[in-house]
């Protein structure tokens, strides 16, 4: 993407203060590395107390200059220091790939320990946390700073050892695991994270845009008799076209009448919307979300048996994910593979969420700018576009558009062997599995070798890419394309015109194409780009337009013989409408997730304050005396409802040994009763042992409130899915969302409050077993 004004003016800036650290390049070149730690030391204790100057900042980035270019060889230039500067600021550094992003992370996390922060370094997969880890984390150790690889699996012991470093390397699940399991731990000692003070993120689209669709659950298993998935299977499976409805661009799928009759007479019911069939009707539609909505080889992957969902717009499988409120067991049964139990939600949160609680964030990617409206809005955070180092030297050619898929596959055939002919690497971009492997089939035939990479094979993804420049390779990828591996040339390739990237399909994000094609041209490398399209292509089928489709019909039902490409602009105008169209759709999904989610949010920061409180609280005596009588006082009310008011009374003293008989508790008012029950609860509790009392108090709550809490997340749930269907009665769903979700909290506090006021007046000292 071009620069703005705004980035001119800040780049400007900074180019003046990367100056001043590149004059002062000799000052710690004769310190020794003892020397070089002083300063390290020198320099926490003095932020302690002190606001860090512009100068301090100049004098900070030339040591950590020198210290990289003694331990890994690499001096930063100019627009590395400068985009150093812009993380600094807590910007998003868009800077080309190759241009050295993992040595531009050096700077900022040093200059912010010394700002006394944890610092978090999130990158896409382990593979690459471990890698710039072992390459990075050896300069800051030479520093003296402490620095750790926070990875999946690790017993707490290990996990604790590993926040007590300065810098930690991970991945943004792995992180946002942690910070859920924190706040379902029993004992304060058995956190393992020690704060959200900076994070750095690398691949800062992929991490805060991409998978930001995808929730982090933490799951058990729900009871539930999963034969009725295959049962829903075969209804879905005689379902006609006049029986249902899609709209694919809103991922929504419903019943006509006809449809909704056929499923009645399947399932051998009245009706498949009243209370008693709900589990019917939830399970049908999960069915036609499965066989409608989502698509084998796009949304998903079925390997060994098991269905992994595939990340839209980098390719990746990811292990471990599964699509949650049954939708997972649908698919599988849709699939004819093991219907696993569906997973009752514990614990969740939005990778939006969990960023936006760090103190300071800061991120650098190779494309950004595109989304740059989302970042402000959700992150408040920029975009400044950082200039390269070198010119870029790679040969952008505009798309070639043909009529037919056919006329399109010869096209890529065309173009592909006569430069595997002549030795020049090639990597072919596909948006997805489907399209991967028909370019493979193509190849096959036309006698061309290659390799494959997909989410089937993603294992070796960082292998494959990085043989991708080698003489005569050609390399067909889904868009993953490697992110975070370089692609270095063999010397003989630079002749050649560098390694050519084809496109074979515009992806519905701007920013992943200028990925793919980023992968040619680095460092002021020769390379090679260009995109090979038809009219038939996924992304121009999903362009709503009428006008539009009438527009393709008729250019193809006359399109010439002699396979040239469509030569009208308005077709290449149309391709970036049909972009730009669905981008705005993207961003409405996840503006959609992050405004329902908020609602969660709220309610979830709620439970886990309150649950550090308890878990902070070393007597409980006060606290729980506070709810008993809150409880109390809201049961002995007097009410016009005498049957249910009884009822509320019968069920907290019902199994207690409460002394006064239920007919003389009637006969009282209601602050007699209350003190009654106080006065009782005290001399029961004066009987246990302070440690025990305390003890068995804390647990119980904790208990309640856990569990509670999975019941309460499990309503929002099927709140949030029935919630859409009061728009056809001209009502904001989000806003209803809103009101029912908070009804449901305040019931949900109400609930835990009731029964451990409860709990606490069955308690029995007599039943107590001491030694």
């Amino acid at each position: 993407m071009a620069q703005s004004y705004d980035d001119r003016k800040i780049i400007k800036a900074y180019r003046n203060l990367a100056r001043e650290v590149v004059k002062r390049e000799d000052l710690y070149r004769m310190m020794d590395q003892a020397a070089l730690r002083e300063q390290t030391q020198h320099w926490l204790n003095k932020f302690k107390d002190r606001e860090m100057t512009e100068r301090d900042q100049i004098y900070i980035f030339t040591l950590v200059r020198e210290a990289a270019r003694r331990v890994v060889g690499l001096e930063a230039v100019m627009v590395q220091l400068i985009g150093a500067f812009v993380l600094g600021d807590g910007k998003i550094a868009e800077m080309k790939t190759g241009e050295g992003k993992t040595l531009v992370s050096l700077f900022v996390m040093y200059i912010e320990v010394l700002r006394g922060n944890k610092v978090h370094l999130v990158t896409a997969n382990e593979y690459l946390a471990k890698r710039d880890r072992e390459e990075i984390g050896q300069v800051l150790e030479y520093l003296g700073l402490s620095v750790g690889l926070n990875v999946s699996g690790l017993e707490k012991e290990q996990k604790q050892a590993i926040y007590k470093a300065d810098v930690i390397y991970g991945t943004a699940s792995e992180f946002g695991f942690d910070y859920l399991r924190d706040n379902m731990v029993r004992q304060m000692d058995d956190k393992v994270q020690t704060g959200l003070d900076f994070v750095l993120i690398d691949e800062a689209d992929s991490i805060l845009i991409d998978e930001a669709r995808t929730p982090l659950l933490i799951s058990d298993h729900k009871e539930e008799d999963l034969t009725l998935y295959g049962v829903a299977n075969e209804l879905v499976q005689t379902m006609l076209k006049d029986d249902y409805e899609v709209e694919e661009k809103k991922r929504l799928v419903w019943l006509h009448d006809a449809g909704i009759e056929k499923a009645e007479r399947f399932w051998k019911i009245d009706s498949l919307y009243a209370e008693e069939n709900q589990p019917l009707h939830r399970i049908t539609m999960l069915l036609l979300r499965a066989h409608f909505l989502m698509q084998k080889d796009r949304d998903y992957v079925v390997l060994d048996g098991e269905v992994l969902i595939i990340d839209p717009h980098t390719g990746r499988a990811l292990p471990g994910r599964r699509f949650n409120d049954g939708l997972h067991q649908a698919i599988e049964a849709k699939e004819d593979v093991e219907v696993r139990e569906e997973s009752r939600t514990l614990a969740t949160i939005t990778v939006q969420n969990y960023f936006r609680m760090y103190k300071k964030l800061a991120g650098m990617t190779g494309t950004a700018k595109t989304e740059e409206e989302e970042f402000r809005h959700i992150y408040n955070m920029d975009v400044v576009v950082i200039p390269t180092h070198l010119r870029v030297n790679r040969e952008d050619n505009a798309d070639e558009v043909f009529y037919t898929k056919e006329q399109k596959g010869q096209a890529i055939i065309y173009e592909v062997s006569w430069r595997y002919e002549r030795g020049q690497p090639i990597l072919i971009g596909t948006s997805s599995i489907k399209s991967n492997e028909w370019v493979s089939e193509l190849l096959t035939k036309a006698g061309i070798p290659h390799q494959v990479l997909n989410a089937k094979n993603h294992a070796q993804e960082a292998e494959i890419i990085a043989r991708a420049g080698k003489k005569g390779m050609v390399t067909l990828a889904t868009n993953m394309a490697g992110r975070g591996t370089d692609i270095k040339l063999d010397k003989g390739v630079y002749k050649l015109g560098g390694l050519a990237v084809i496109g074979t399909e515009r992806h519905e994000s701007r920013r992943i194409d200028l990925q793919l094609m980023g992968r040619s041209g680095r460092r002021g490398d020769p390379g090679f780009s260009k995109f090979i399209l038809s009219l038939d292509d996924e992304l121009i089928d999903h362009f709503d337009n009428k006008r539009w489709e009438k527009y393709v019909r008729r250019t193809q039902q006359k399109y010439n013989f002699d396979d040239k490409p469509v030569g009208s602009r308005k077709v290449h105008q149309l391709i970036l409408d049909a972009q730009k169209r669905l981008e705005s759709a993207n961003y409405d999904i996840r503006k959609d997730l992050l405004s329902y989610d908020e609602v969660i949010d709220i309610q979830r920061k709620k439970v886990y304050e309150e649950r550090d409180r308890l878990l902070s609280m070393e007597k409980l005596g006060a606290f729980s005396e506070r709810i008993l009588r809150e409880v109390a006082e809201h049961v002995f009310a007097p009410s016009q409802e005498q049957d249910v008011h009884f009822e509320r009374m019968a069920e907290l003293l019902g199994g207690t040994k409460f002394p006064f008989s239920f007919d003389q508790v009637t006969l009282m008012s209601k602050r007699e009763a209350v003190e009654a029950l106080i006065d009782w609860h005290h001399k029961q509790r004066a009987k246990f042992p302070a440690d025990t009392i305390h003890h068995i108090e804390k647990e119980v709550y904790l208990n309640l409130l856990d569990q509670m809490w999975v019941v309460h997340l499990d309503q929002m749930v099927q709140l949030r899915e029935g919630i859409h269907l009061r728009a056809y009665g001209q009502q904001d769903p989000l806003v209803m969302y809103q009101k029912e979700g908070a009804e449901l909290f305040n019931k949900f506090q109400d609930r835990y409050h009731f029964y451990f006021a409860h709990a606490l007046l069955e308690l029995d000292p007599e039943g107590l077993v001491v030694g």
